[in-house]
């Protein structure tokens, strides 16, 4: 039985070559990850924080899946840094346990079998994909993502335009992102210190003008008082 290929085209120039759902253009995993593609888009568009989903990480493709998101979030500036290390750090203590359990299951294995190669063996449909993201029916999810990705640009530059006191980010950190309120906090932390560190400057300042006004106060009350001039001319 034929099956339509995935469109979907790799960075070497090849196409992916897995079988297409059943009347749609991609396999199951290319299918999925246009959607979260399109789920960022749309956090960027409404300027809220993109939540990631990271499913079962009990296989290799799991596991560059949710590193495949995790750097796409990151370089969009919606996770935080040291949240995307602590995720990697566990995606690679994921990997290493998967490795030793086939290692287990190899040697344990008293009649290996191949893998299947029938048509049962993969997911032909998925009638809930436009439910699921939110899409109209036959819509087009490249174009769809990237028209929410143009509006997401434009709502940065309004929301760049209408907060011209706050610090300028460092290059690649969205307006309105996870990363940007952190750095906002964090220079928002910095100006505090400064005006309390300028508080005590002034304190300090006013304190030594007003000891030098009473040292000053005193010499002058301790001072003998003049001559009277009026009895020498007498």
């Amino acid at each position: 039985m034929q099956h339509e290929s995935c469109r979907h085209v790799k960075e070497d120039g090849a196409y992916c070559g897995s079988p297409a759902l059943r009347e749609r253009k991609y396999c199951y995993y290319h299918l999925m990850q246009r959607g979260r593609r399109l789920r960022r888009a749309r956090a960027l568009r409404d300027n809220l924080p993109y939540r990631l989903e990271i499913q079962s990480l009990d296989n290799p493709y799991a596991i560059r899946d949710a590193v495949s998101d995790v750097a796409q979030a990151l370089a969009a500036g919606q996770l935080d840094p040291r949240v995307a290390g602590k995720l990697l750090y566990a995606f690679q203590l994921a990997s290493s346990a998967n490795r030793r359990i086939e290692k287990m299951e190899a040697a344990t294995a008293k009649d290996p079998v191949g893998l299947r190669t029938d048509d049962d063996s993969r997911i032909q449909e998925c009638p809930e994909f436009e439910k699921q993201f939110g899409l109209p029916p036959d819509a087009d999810l490249d174009a769809e993502t990237d028209a929410v990705l143009q509006k997401a640009d434009q709502e940065a530059e309004l929301r760049q335009g209408e907060s011209e006191s706050i610090p300028t980010a460092p290059p690649g950190v969205r307006v309105g992102s996870p990363a940007y309120h952190l750095f906002q906090e964090e220079a928002y932390q910095i100006l505090r210190l400064s005006v309390k560190r300028l508080q005590h400057e002034l304190r300090d300042h006013n304190e030594q003008k007003r000891q030098q006004f009473e040292k000053m106060k005193k010499e002058m009350m301790s001072a003998p008082p003049p001559p009277d001039r009026r009895a020498e001319t007498a």
